[in-house]
């Protein structure tokens, strides 16, 4: 059993989360903004009013629990980064990584 889950049949190691990297919901939309030197890449999310854009979930390298990941929220209406929340995932090696994301939106906006 995992002992940050509690589910009985998780196995995930902090190593599993780190090589798989990055992951987006699969309500992703589009990209909203590019990354700068201070701020990773945003998204639109389907169903979802873009008041902000959010960043992919990262792992927190920082803690222990593989199931914890961050994510940048940007401010679309005042133009500002918001902040950095946490976030705990279940089952993140089933959500699709954000280089899958991108190179699938890049196929299907190729002008």
């Amino acid at each position: 059993m995992c002992e940050f889950c509690g589910n009985a049949t998780c196995t995930l190691t902090k190593q599993q989360a780190i090589e798989r990297g990055a992951i987006l919901e699969d309500n992703a939309y589009s990209i909203m903004r590019l990354p700068t030197a201070d701020t990773p890449q945003t998204y639109s999310f389907k169903g979802v009013p873009a008041f902000y854009s959010l960043s992919a979930l990262m792992p927190d390298k920082d803690e222990e629990n593989p199931h914890a990941y961050l994510r940048f929220i940007f401010d679309e209406d005042e133009g500002v980064g918001e902040c950095w929340e946490e976030r705990e995932v279940q089952r993140p090696l089933e959500w699709q990584t954000e280089q899958e994301f991108i190179e699938r939106f890049e196929r299907e906006h190729k002008a």
